[in-house]
């Protein structure tokens, strides 16, 4: 059985190397059961280390993905457009 820091490390790489964040069929409550942690209780850790909830957090992700391909690949106002 995972702890919740185990928990914690596997979301941390889901949101890094994954952008799950950016899947529509998984949101943050969603994500907590697939890791089989309580939402509320992965709530307060991400609050207790990042400031923010899950879903402030999984939102914040998204609104910044336009602005990192831009930096990143010069894709000007990448999805305001399309």
């Amino acid at each position: 059985m995972r702890t919740i820091e185990d928990s914690y490390a596997l979301l941390e790489r889901l949101v890094d190397e994954e952008r799950i964040y950016l899947d529509p069929s998984f949101p943050f409550g969603r994500v907590c059961r697939l890791l089989g942690v309580r939402r509320e209780e992965m709530d307060a850790l991400l609050t207790a280390e990042l400031g923010l909830g899950g879903e402030a957090l999984f939102e914040a992700l998204r609104a910044a993905f336009p602005e990192r391909l831009e930096r990143k690949y010069g894709l000007k106002i990448f999805f305001r457009e399309l």
